[in-house]
Order: structure tokens, then C-alpha cells, then sequence
């Protein structure tokens, strides 16, 4: 379990079965007593087990409160997440609980023009005060870092996408550093999950990305959802070594060499015949 009652809250924990109650289970929650896992959770079920893998979370009340749902974005994990209301205090986002997480007025983004209102959709990072409670952010500069020495050339890596900008995409790399992906050819939405590689390694320390997978694995996986592709297109593809670079991209998410290479390489293993306005299977 977590080292103190306030790390506790945000986290899954497998909890014992205490007793039913008519308010629902009531969960050994260690140092933060019972906690209360509420019946319609079950739906008039029994427990499924003796203990239960619960996300723990505060109420309106601020009393902790089990859960067998997840959230949308862990403590610590960068999501677009959609506003459910706003009031005084500020926007309250939709992140797939019973109750609704805090995006206080102070932690969104100056300058950023209009005033969220409810369904507009934010980009936040879920973090937590300095009492363990849980809240938003949309201030991401404040907790993703510039730099970052933790991965070597080639590396894949998980990037949720922030923003479009005249070089490329600008990301969040692993929740936790910036970045920025080239991906010509294609147009991510905001809050995306990709997985990038990283294109290369920089003086100023500072990532790119693409989402050309490096080497022989590009080439390897790359030939396989070719071959995939033509047996669910009837046999054929009107895309080439001639064809243009943005369909390329939209097709397979690559860049024209990286296709160029996978189907030069099936054509060698005659696992392709390459016709003049396409390829299609032998």
C-alpha cells in the first residue's frame, strides 16, 4: 500500500471485503479506515472476490471512496479530457469517476483566449497538492521538463500530442519531458497517444521524434502491415514508389523511404509483384 493516507487516494489498491452495508461494501482501507465501495458499483451483485481492485478517491466531502472504474488519465499522465461544469472555483472535467476532477481557475493557461466553458475539451496533467488531493493542470510547463537525457537514438516512446507548430508537433514524452515529432503527411489531434521514436540525439539535449520506426524493425513491421493491407484490399494498392508522400503517410503512417524500403524488400522476397500504378500480391 502507499506510505501515508494522502498518497493513498489516487492510486489502485486491492482492498479486503470488510461487510456489506445497504450504502454498499465497506473496504480495510489501513490507515484510512473503511472505505466505502458504493452499491450501485455492484448492482445488487455479490462481491466478486474477498478482496477487490478498487481506484481510491476522494468525494465532494473530501472522505475517500473506492471505485471499480479507472479513470481516464492516472495521477501523473497528460490527457484531453472533456469540461463537465464550471463554477467560482473553476472548471470540473469529466475523467470517467463519480466525481468530477478540479481545474482550478489558477491552473489554466494565461493567455489561452476563451474561457473554458462546459463540453469544450482541455489538455491537462493530473497531479496532486501538497496534501496528496488530487487536481488539473493545464499549465504543462510547470511539470514537463526541456531536457531530457533518459533514452538513446532509436528508442520508442510513448507521446500524447499538445499542440501543431511550424517545425512539427510539439508532445509530451512519457508524461514527463517535451518534445517534438515530425510527422509530415499527417495531422494528430490534440490528446492523441502515439508511440515515436527518437529521431535523434540533440547538443542542446532537447527530443525529436518520428514515427518511423528505425532500422530493420521498420522495414520488418512496416512489410507485414503492407501485406495485411493488400489481403483485406482484394490483393492490390494504388500506392507505389511513385505515389505521393502525404497519401503514403495517411495510408501507413510512414514516410515514403521507409515504404519505399519495406516494398523493395518484399518485391526481393517475390512476396509483392510492383505494377505501374500500384502493388498487389503475386
Amino acid at each position: 500500500m502507499s506510505d501515508s493516507p494522502g498518497s493513498f487516494i489516487g492510486t489502485v489498491q486491492e482492498l479486503p471485503v470488510l461487510r456489506r452495508i445497504q450504502a454498499g461494501l465497506l473496504l480495510d482501507g489501513a490507515e484510512l479506515g473503511e472505505i466505502l465501495l458504493p452499491a450501485r458499483e455492484l448492482a445488487g451483485a455479490e462481491p466478486p472476490a474477498e478482496r477487490l481492485s478498487v481506484f481510491v478517491f476522494e468525494d465532494g466531502e473530501g472522505r475517500p471512496r473506492a471505485t471499480l472504474r479507472r479513470p481516464k488519465a492516472m495521477p501523473g499522465e497528460v490527457a484531453r479530457l472533456q469540461v463537465a461544469a464550471v463554477n467560482r472555483i473553476g472548471a470540473f472535467l469529466d475523467w470517467g469517476l463519480p466525481k468530477d476532477l478540479l481545474l482550478p481557475f489558477a491552473e489554466q493557461r494565461p493567455g489561452a483566449g476563451q474561457r473554458l466553458q462546459e463540453g469544450h475539451w482541455q489538455l491537462v496533467k493530473v497531479v496532486r497538492d501538497r496534501d496528496g488531493r488530487l487536481f488539473a493542470s493545464a499549465r504543462l510547463d510547470r511539470f514537463l521538463e526541456d531536457t531530457c537525457e533518459a533514452y538513446q537514438q532509436g528508442e520508442a516512446v510513448t507521446v500524447t500530442v499538445v499542440q501543431a507548430t511550424d517545425l512539427g508537433y510539439k508532445v509530451a514524452v512519457a508524461d514527463r519531458y517535451w518534445g517534438l515529432l515530425d510527422a509530415a503527411g499527417t495531422a494528430p489531434r490534440p490528446g492523441r497517444k502515439l508511440t515515436a521514436y527518437v529521431q535523434r540525439l540533440r547538443a542542446d539535449r532537447r527530443l525529436s521524434l518520428t514515427l518511423d520506426a528505425p532500422g530493420a524493425a521498420k522495414s520488418e513491421g512496416l512489410a507485414e502491415r503492407i501485406l495485411a493491407r493488400l489481403e483485406s484490399e482484394q490483393g492490390s494498392l494504388p500506392l507505389s514508389d511513385r505515389s505521393d508522400p502525404a497519401a503514403i503517410r495517411a495510408a501507413f503512417g510512414c514516410s515514403k523511404n521507409a515504404f519505399k524500403q519495406a516494398i523493395g524488400k518484399l518485391y526481393r522476397e517475390r512476396r509483392i509483384v510492383i505494377a505501374d500504378h500500384g502493388i498487389r500480391l503475386p
